[in-house]
């Protein structure tokens, strides 16, 4: 049965499906394993070249009329849409043990406390994959489920990087310490600058939530916060483009040094 992800004011949403072009070519040429059964609107102009790649990956299809018969809540698919497996999800002994076997010199491990715009969970997918990141670490409550509107923003990332799923963002914190991370918590209210602190070593970055940011007992388990100094009185930055602001910053001081 389909998971279902019920918010008030929002429509349901099948955390089964993807669609768009980008995201579902981006699972048929990295992962088409991961697709069950793709559908394609006749009248969509790749359609060609989308049935041609998922015949040589083996990937069943069909050609219909119109998608919304599949979805009436999906309407931005570009004429493409697919149900998959469920997004492969793992423990934090899991991504650490993938860490350890690369011998990363300096892992990047990206942890979310309490992201709950989908919007804003694909877009830091997105970067974290770009920048080079390990992981993604998120808790099971109090954040935005693995869905298609996830798979959709990230353009197919999601494929790309290791996905963790813990039940306690505060002892997974303390587990990364204890294997010799450093966790640096995005505060906009304090900490140093972005620009003045020391991304040596394995790292972990804290990115808050979209209203409240870091909670108190996860910024307590930080060993520091930072900031991203800006100008014009602005006061911050959603929590998808600080992530990536933060990210690149890393990539470039490690690049540079």
């Amino acid at each position: 049965m389909a998971n279902l992800n019920r918010k008030k004011g929002h429509k349901a949403e099948d955390t089964n499906l993807i669609w768009g072009i980008h995201p579902v070519m981006e699972l048929l040429s990295s992962s088409p394993a991961q697709i069950l059964e793709l559908w394609l609107q006749k009248t969509m102009a790749r359609a060609g070249e989308i049935v041609e790649t998922a015949r040589r990956q083996g990937v069943p299809y069909s050609l219909i009329e119109n998608l919304n018969e599949i979805s009436p809540s999906v309407v931005k698919h570009q004429g493409v849409m697919a149900r998959i497996r469920p997004f492969t999800v793992m423990g934090l002994n899991e991504l650490l043990g993938i860490i350890r076997r690369h011998q990363a010199d300096q892992p990047l491990i990206v942890a979310l406390d309490s992201i709950q715009d989908p919007h804003n969970f694909g877009a830091i997918i997105r970067s974290a994959a770009a920048a080079g990141a390990q992981g993604i670490i998120f808790a099971k409550d109090r954040a935005a489920p693995l869905s298609g509107t996830v798979a959709k923003v990230s353009v197919g990332a999601v494929s790309r990087i290791n996905l963790c799923q813990v039940n306690n963002i505060s002892q997974a914190l303390k587990a990364l310490q204890k294997e010799g991370f450093w966790v640096f918590g995005a505060a906009g209210d304090g900490g140093q600058s972005l620009y003045e602190a020391d991304f040596n070593g394995p790292v972990c970055i804290v990115i808050g939530s979209e209203n409240k940011g870091i909670r108190p007992l996860v910024k307590e388990q930080c060993d520091f916060l930072i900031r991203i100094p800006m100008a014009g009185g602005m006061e911050s930055l959603n929590a998808s483009a600080a992530a990536a602001v933060i990210m690149f910053e890393i990539t470039r001081c490690r690049l540079s040094g």
